[in-house]
């Protein structure tokens, strides 16, 4: 079944400053097999624990031998609050508690570096009568979680911080009292998420009216159809979408399928090495999250697709790319039309608030290789049609993850040395298996950037 270690968290305050950071040292290389199996879609499976936490039933989950960290996150928490939970032959089994079944716990309940969990976990903990400690590492303690706290405030649900308001870690304690809330959705579909989650056992029908210009909306949809799929049922009038009660009763086998976001990695690899490149595990398209615009550009990006193998053509051309419901996508796909036809990225001001300001790193990722590009408000403008070069110093990810795998690829032409060197564990664990040559780790001495 692979390797299916789950790693205790740590809290911030156990991490010591160092002068020196991990590394990795890489060697231009190819790719070992033309095949390339995309990792389980971590965006249906932090839900789909979730929902089976909130079951009194036993369900298994298919389709994966191996999950990333953030899902591992979202599974060592729910394991904390008392959810028993096992790999076995036919996949990975959860037995459920319910809302009523969560029992408290003194240890923190640390979400690394997922964001998606993290903020599941709030609207959850929000449920319970007794008080819930969150954290997560250095990029989810500099988010902003705002908007959860807002929407839940007026439900009576107390917060109280550490060190500065709304931000972590942060003491949550319910339960709820009262069935309409309000939620911004302008910076990110995952607090919509999160309080959609939360009114599994509820003894009453709940409203929750969404304020903004809603972004991610293929992930909001995710949830609802999920949901939907468990045993609930909405009405949805405007901004107001009404919930009757429900009691989470997921599928007692449900498959996990791959992710979608990630097929921008063989694509930009097809791009690099000019080789064919099979996808062993292809996305359907109503699995694919607003994922599948990529598919809708292969030929402007000189990609030709047959029976799921991806050929490299040539002739790209500029393209101008709506990310509103794909900004994962940014990074990667900034690459790829930097080496082939060039375009404009717009409608991903949202992927400001990731790990890192997406949009200002992977401008730098791009110049790091001597990549020309413009930063706009919502996005890049990127020349066609340019020419790796190896970078000078060791590559900055920000503690982003995508922003690391785009440059380990980026480097297997060039060369060089990448910061974060375990990052891509956060999502896909067999990333740099995929290399012919494994990248060497090593420390290099932290720049002031």
């Amino acid at each position: 079944m692979g390797s299916h270690r789950v790693k205790q968290g740590k809290a911030q305050d156990d991490e010591q400053p160092s002068s020196q950071i991990h590394a990795l040292h890489i060697q231009p290389t190819t790719l070992r097999l033309p095949s390339w199996n995309l990792p389980p879609s971590k965006s249906h499976l932090i839900r789909m624990l979730l929902l089976c936490a909130l079951s009194k039933k036993k369900h298994t989950l298919i389709g994966f031998n191996n999950m990333g960290e953030d899902a591992e996150s979202m599974l060592r928490c729910l394991t904390q609050l008392g959810v028993k939970c096992v790999w076995t032959e036919s996949g990975f089994e959860i037995r459920g508690v319910g809302i009523e079944g969560l029992q408290p716990t003194s240890e923190v309940i640390y979400a690394g570096n997922s964001g998606t969990a993290l903020r599941l976990l709030i609207g959850l903990s929000s449920r319970t009568e007794f008080t819930i400690t969150v954290d997560g590492d250095a990029s989810l303690r500099n988010r902003n979680h705002s908007d959860l706290v807002n929407a839940l405030s007026p439900l009576g649900v107390e917060f109280s911080f550490e060190t500065q308001p709304k931000a972590l870690p942060m003491r949550i304690r319910g339960p709820w009292i009262g069935n309409k809330l309000s939620v911004d959705v302008s910076r990110s579909s995952q607090p919509y998420s999160s309080v959609l989650l939360a009114t599994s056992g509820l003894r009453s029908s709940c409203v929750i009216t969404t304020e903004g210009d809603a972004v991610s909306r293929r992930h909001s949809a995710l949830t609802k159809e999920l949901m939907r799929q468990s045993g609930a049922s909405f009405e949805i009038n405007g901004r107001d979408t009404s919930i009757a009660p429900w009691t989470s009763n997921p599928p007692r086998e449900w498959k996990v399928p791959p992710d979608g976001s990630m097929m921008a990695f063989p694509i930009l690899a097809c791009v690099l090495k000019k080789e064919p490149i099979q996808i062993g595990n292809p996305v359907e398209p109503g699995d694919a999250l607003g994922h599948e615009v990529l598919l809708d550009h292969l030929e402007q990006l000189g990609i030709q697709k047959h029976d799921e193998t991806l050929t490299y053509v040539g002739n790209g051309q500029a393209i101008d790319i709506d990310l509103r419901d794909a900004n994962d996508l940014l990074p990667p796909l900034a690459a790829t039309l930097a080496l082939s036809g060039g375009g404009r990225i717009r409608g991903a001001s949202h992927a400001k608030h990731k790990e890192s300001n997406r949009i200002k790193s992977t401008a730098s990722l791009l110049n790091a290789f001597g990549l020309r590009c413009t930063i706009e408000d919502d996005g890049l403008s990127i020349e066609g049609g340019q020419v790796l070069s190896k970078p000078l110093v060791s590559v900055d990810t920000f503690g982003d993850h995508r922003i690391q795998m785009t440059a380990v690829l980026l480097a297997t032409e060039t060369g060089g040395v990448v910061e974060g060197y375990d990052l891509h564990n956060i999502a896909d664990p067999e990333f740099l298996n995929r290399l012919s040559s494994m990248p060497t780790e090593m420390l290099v001495e932290r720049i002031q950037r």
